[in-house]
């Protein structure tokens, strides 16, 4: 008897269903710190940087993330624990609850797009092979049309590994702050 994916929607209603169990394992991968308020975007970074680890070792599973309300226990579980160092930081509830989301949702769109960059078979980034070419053809913009484009190429063509993850999270992330006392 043949089988192919299309028996698999037997058992499950949709690929949200499917997804699900893998965010899951995932998410049950990545510690969560005991809050520490004077430490807290660096735990916030602990936890995104193993999440981002755990997605890049599956990759295609990032492109499912965003769409994927934290349901499981396991994803709830990472939800609370930011939830928690934020708290314990005195960072507003709504502002904490909108952080984790747009963490959550850096982190997986970081993902998708690495996966989508990297060679498969070497895991190499191809925008790094890609950058010489890329850096040249900012060059022969037209420099009236282009001016602070063609003065920072290298600025906006930098960045190895996780440079550029590691700078938009501490960049969100410390821009939250404490209510000001009334």
């Amino acid at each position: 008897m043949r089988t192919g994916p299309a028996s698999l929607y037997a058992h499950v209603r949709n690929k949200a269903e499917l997804d699900e169990p893998l965010i899951s394992e995932v998410c049950a991968r990545v510690p969560v710190p005991e809050p520490d308020p004077a430490h807290r975007t660096g735990q916030m970074l602990e936890i995104c940087r193993a999440l981002r680890d755990e997605y890049l070792r599956c990759p295609g599973l990032s492109r499912a993330a965003p769409a994927a309300a934290p349901n499981s226990l396991d994803a709830l579980r990472l939800s609370e624990g930011m939830l928690t160092i934020l708290l314990a930081a005195g960072v507003e509830p709504q502002s904490a609850a909108w952080a984790i989301d747009a963490a959550f949702l850096y982190v997986s769109a970081y993902c998708f797009a690495v996966s989508l960059r990297n060679h498969s078979d070497s895991g190499v980034d191809q925008r790094e092979l890609d950058r010489d070419d890329l850096v040249e053809r900012y060059r022969m913009l037209p420099i009236d049309h282009f001016p602070n484009t063609v003065a920072h190429v290298r600025e906006l063509t930098s960045g190895k590994r996780h440079e550029r993850f590691e700078f938009t999270l501490t960049a969100l992330l410390g821009g939250l702050t404490p209510p000001r006392p009334a």
